[in-house]
């Protein structure tokens, strides 16, 4: 039998020595570093863990010894703890296209999957915030044998989101989608401003609980590092989950600057956020600081905060605020924040009010993030689609 090898064994030695050499930098445990497999890296792979599995051989997971189809880990701070969840739901046998276009999840991986994400419910009496990725986009992934899904999964545990890959950029770079159950969604908000204004005692418990079936998350696609030289950031403040693409296509970035809190109102967890605002009086606030993440080759000097009120045709600078360092360091890049009164920014329009950064550092180069729409109070833009996002996004 003649076997059609398609993969790059040269390739995934250069990806094993870059990575361990991104590890020896960074001073991070390879523990917490995860890789997963692909469509790519399953062609023509008769037996997984056999002498053509070259993700087996080279890869973090493979060296580790992760040879299960979900991997996860755990990562605890004094306030939440966040739980990443992989998997690997592409083909058991490494066949050529149409079929490992797909994912395919079984029964027995979503049972899986649903028990992982389930397993610090009960647990521990922090917040959890909740993190799933894998390769294929859901609108990608097969149906199990019963008909179940990976959005059923995902809707039951509230994920904050699931981050796949798969299309690149081929097809656009705004191939993310909010999911949610529309009908549940109108009865639990019902159940809850209930709760909030009838029940002031069991208010308490309801703000501080994470028990409530939100039943909703985002998927956010990523584009590829290989032909577009993008990488994501990904940050989790306080429960809040926001991340930024870094395009390095056209050259090295000197300055990336990320923005924390408020949230951009295209792509945040409405009935969280609006759950979360309305409990303000009742447990400590997230809200009383704009809060940003600073990664810089140089020294940054000054780091300023900009709010606007957006008018047809016009932007008015309504709010600027000069950023200081917070002392305590304990994220991989600097945090800056300044206090402001969230309270002047509520409305009910969801891009109202805009929110930009600016960083200049020793050199005196400034450093400007697009500006991003915002809500206090939890309501979301629609995002939009171009016709090919629509396309392999928007239908099953």
């Amino acid at each position: 039998m003649h076997i059609l090898i398609f993969i790059n064994e040269d390739e995934w030695v250069e990806y094993k020595n870059i990575m361990e050499d991104v590890i020896k930098r960074s001073g991070l445990d390879k523990n917490l570093f995860f890789d997963l497999r692909g469509n790519h890296d399953n062609f023509g792979i008769p037996v997984v863990g056999g002498s053509f599995d070259f993700f087996s051989k080279y890869s973090i997971s493979g060296q580790l010894g992760r040879n299960r189809s979900i991997n996860s880990v755990i990562v605890e701070t004094q306030e939440r703890k966040h739980r990443f969840v992989g998997f690997d739901s592409t083909m058991s046998i490494g066949l050529r296209g149409p079929t490992n276009l797909f994912g395919h999840p079984t029964d027995q991986l979503l049972k899986d999957l649903d028990l992982e994400l389930s397993s610090w419910n009960s647990l521990s009496e922090k917040a959890v915030t909740k993190i799933s990725f894998g390769h294929f986009p859901i609108s990608f992934s097969a149906p199990s044998g019963s008909g179940k899904s990976l959005k059923d999964v995902f809707l039951k545990h509230s994920i904050s989101a699931y981050l796949c890959g798969h299309l690149h950029t081929r097809f656009g770079k705004n191939l993310k989608r909010h999911h949610q159950l529309s009908h549940h969604f109108l009865s639990l908000e019902k159940f809850f401003q209930f709760n909030i204004h009838q029940m002031p005692f069991e208010s308490t418990i309801n703000c501080l609980s994470e028990g409530l079936p939100i039943e909703e998350f985002w998927e956010w696609e990523m584009g590829d590092w290989r032909k577009s030289r993008v990488m994501r950031i990904l940050a989790i403040d306080r429960g809040h989950v926001s991340h930024i693409d870094v395009d390095f296509k056209s050259g090295t970035r000197e300055t990336i600057i990320l923005p924390t809190f408020p949230l951009d109102s295209r792509f945040m967890l409405t009935f969280s956020s609006r759950r979360n605002y309305e409990c303000q009086s009742l447990v400590p606030s997230s809200y009383e600081t704009i809060r940003i993440l600073v990664f810089s080759v140089s020294q940054v000097v000054s780091v300023v905060a900009r709010v606007y009120d957006s008018k047809p045709g016009s932007h008015d600078l309504v709010l600027e605020e000069n950023m200081i360092r917070h002392a305590n360091r304990t994220s991989r890049g600097d945090l800056y924040v300044a206090p402001w009164n969230y309270k002047a920014f509520e409305d009910s329009s969801p891009n109202r009010f805009w929110l930009q950064i600016e960083a200049t550092d020793i050199r005196g180069r400034s450093t400007l993030t697009e500006l991003r729409p915002f809500s206090i109070n939890g309501h979301s833009v629609k995002l939009s689609w171009s016709w090919k996002e629509f396309l392999v996004m928007g239908c099953q």
